[in-house]
């Protein structure tokens, strides 16, 4: 009897030996536990928190992805919404901080200050690593996580993944990317069976003149080739912002058949100008302001908001194709997936306004 009570007691003095230790093991272990570390789109090992809740961008397109796939967790805008942008966003979102962004560049300081948990930086393919890790050592402690594809708008998927991976939400990004799938692979399979000399002729003029503009190949105009138009501007690309000038001697031969346009001034100008109205799409009234609520739909940035603008297109150049209440749908989806906002009819009328 006393070697079995011995060895009780001995059991009870282990488990509480045991029990004493186990806060010290937990906090020994909690920091640890409390990150992971992750391969980003550059390729590159870093460490972040595994319960991310906090972050912020270096440029206007990744910031977009974040707001659409938790937009809790956007510590603040880069080219914040316009005040009537923002009547399109749920108000718990409005009012987020907002950091100066020009000319490529943040204040690094600022950043730091707003304590993020980790900042994402557009890295597209073939950057140089040395760029990034400078721009680290900027920043510190704060971990530079890259992403790819931020301006591809045919290759938003493995973004939306990746990013929803790294906030948390990787059903969301599923929902997400099962919309913008569908979409692209319906446009652009319906565009692919029409013949060449069918296709719509279309010129992008940008500025307050409409004398400049982006080529097939750059990023600001790919929606027009996307979307099985074909792009008349015959001129280099002009790599950064873009925005290639061009003279109106040229426009005059390029004869499109379809002007698109983020500038109202220019679509208010241009039937009035002697030089303009000699242009087919002008004459026949076929200049398209691109919808810029609470992004644009179309560019600047050209970034993941450009999803919508691919139904846009595709009904803008070939409504036959594709139908005002096939567009309609795909808008008020999309603003309910990736705005978090119900669309109403007179919001949609005052979208797509002319």
């Amino acid at each position: 009897m006393k070697i079995q009570r011995r060895e009780a007691i001995l059991l009870s003095l282990t488990g509480l030996i045991f029990f004493l230790l186990q806060p010290a093991r937990a906090q020994e272990m909690g920091p640890e536990a409390a990150f992971r570390t992750i391969t980003d789109m550059a390729g590159r090992t870093v460490r972040i928190p595994a319960n991310v809740s906090k972050v912020l961008s270096v440029s206007p397109p990744p910031t977009t992805f974040v707001y659409m796939l938790a937009p809790e967790k956007l510590g603040g805008w880069l080219a914040a919404p316009s005040k009537k942008g923002a009547t399109f966003i749920p108000e718990q979102y409005r009012d987020k901080p907002t950091f100066n962004w020009g000319h490529g560049s943040v204040n690094v300081e600022s950043y730091i200050a707003a304590r993020p948990d980790l900042v994402f930086v557009g890295s597209e393919s073939g950057e140089d690593p040395g760029t990034i890790a400078r721009q680290q050592d900027k920043f510190g402690d704060v971990p530079l996580v890259c992403v790819d594809n931020t301006r591809n708008a045919e290759g938003y998927s493995q973004t939306l993944r990746f990013m929803g991976d790294v906030l948390g939400v990787p059903d969301r990004a599923e929902k997400l990317i099962a919309f913008y799938d569908g979409v692209l692979k319906e446009v652009m399979t319906a565009v692919a069976a029409i013949p060449a000399a069918a296709r719509v002729r279309v010129y992008y003029a940008e500025g307050e003149n409409g004398l400049a503009t982006d080529p097939t190949g750059s990023v600001h105009s790919q929606l027009i080739d996307v979307c099985g138009g074909v792009n008349v501007a015959d001129c280099q690309i002009n790599s950064g912002s873009g925005m290639t000038q061009v003279p109106m001697e040229s426009v005059l031969v390029w004869q499109p058949d379809v002007i698109i346009t983020t500038s109202r001034d220019f679509a208010t100008l241009a039937p009035k100008d002697d030089n303009w109205r000699l242009v087919t799409a002008v004459r026949n009234g076929r200049i398209h302001v691109t919808p810029s609520q609470p992004f644009n739909w179309f560019d600047r940035p050209p970034g993941v908001n450009r999803i919508v603008g691919i139904p846009w297109m595709a009904h803008i150049l070939y409504p036959d194709l594709f139908p005002e209440v096939w567009f309609k749908d795909k808008v008020r989806t999309f603003y309910k997936l990736f705005y978090h906002y119900d669309l109403s009819d007179e919001d949609i009328r005052s979208l797509h306004e002319k």
